[in-house]
């Protein structure tokens, strides 16, 4: 016998309807796993490509000195939080003028 889903818009089987609460709960059990994953995201370092603009991530301890997307060498710059920029960025104002 068919009956309506939870969100009424597909029909489902009975046997189907009552298996589905059995997907939600292995679901839940995915999503400490995920956030294990969000962890391991400390230990990596983004940085920024000023030719071509490429973003990417590495693990904090490997060397970058080339893009891995143009091959461009020294043109390869660290992201950081907006107070590190701001700091970088006053230590030069000797450097250009306008």
């Amino acid at each position: 016998m068919m009956r309506m889903d939870s969100n009424g818009k597909n029909l489902v089987c009975r046997n189907c309807l009552e298996r589905k609460p059995v997907e939600k709960r292995e679901q839940t059990k995915i999503a400490p796993e995920n956030k294990a994953g969000k962890n391991q995201d400390t230990s990596m370092k983004e940085y920024f490509c000023k030719k071509c603009k490429y973003n990417f991530t590495r693990a904090k301890h490997l060397v970058i000195s080339a893009c891995p997307y143009c091959g461009a060498s020294g043109s390869i710059m660290a992201k950081g939080s907006t107070a590190k920029i701001i700091a970088d960025a006053s230590k030069m104002k000797g450097d250009f003028e306008f």
